[in-house]
């Protein structure tokens, strides 16, 4: 048997790992063994900052609706819930946007928001809601009928094997009585 060199499979992988490594600082550039680590440490961290980053993103744009609704006397969990009641669809990046760039914007909708909001201490009626938002009660999904199953009765299942068998039985028992 032939004697496999594997060198050139090696290069290949160190030279990924170093071209991934570059631009980093010291031996952690050209050094395999730092690159590797460094790379790995890397990873996870754009892994996990990419989540963050998301997290940072709307934290920032709560803040600046929060900001813009305050100079129009209105708390943001209001105005929120405002712009649910008037069936806005406008996700808080959009409005954070609308606040900076369309002030006058912004206000047109904080103004539609309060319209339809409740006065402050008192509660929304619960049977308005429903109906505005079709949550009334909607009739249960029919599960399709199997065709495995025949009847149920009394919490056992009977298969059709089963409901066969049972057929069966009371014409044996004529039989022995003739």
């Amino acid at each position: 048997m032939p004697r496999v060199k594997r060198g050139v499979t090696a290069h290949h992988r160190h030279k990924k790992i170093i071209k991934a490594a570059k631009g980093y600082r010291g031996r952690r550039k050209n050094v395999f063994k730092l690159a590797k680590n460094a790379v790995m440490k890397a990873g996870i961290n754009a892994y996990r900052d990419r989540k963050l980053k998301k997290r940072t993103f709307h934290q920032l744009w709560v803040l600046r609706i929060n900001n813009a609704c305050r100079e129009h006397d209105i708390k943001y969990s209001r105005f929120i819930y405002g712009c649910e009641l008037a069936g806005m669809a406008i996700n808080r990046k959009m409005l954070a946007e609308l606040a900076i760039n369309e002030p006058d914007v912004f206000k047109e909708i904080v103004e539609k928001a309060k319209a339809v909001l409740p006065k402050e201490g008192e509660a929304p009626d619960l049977n308005e809601l429903k109906k505005r938002f079709g949550k009334a009660e909607k009739p249960k999904p029919k599960m399709p009928k199997s065709p495995f199953v025949e009847k149920v009765e009394n919490g056992e299942k009977e298969t059709k094997k089963k409901v066969e068998k049972k057929a069966k039985k009371p014409e044996k028992e004529e039989k022995e009585e003739k």
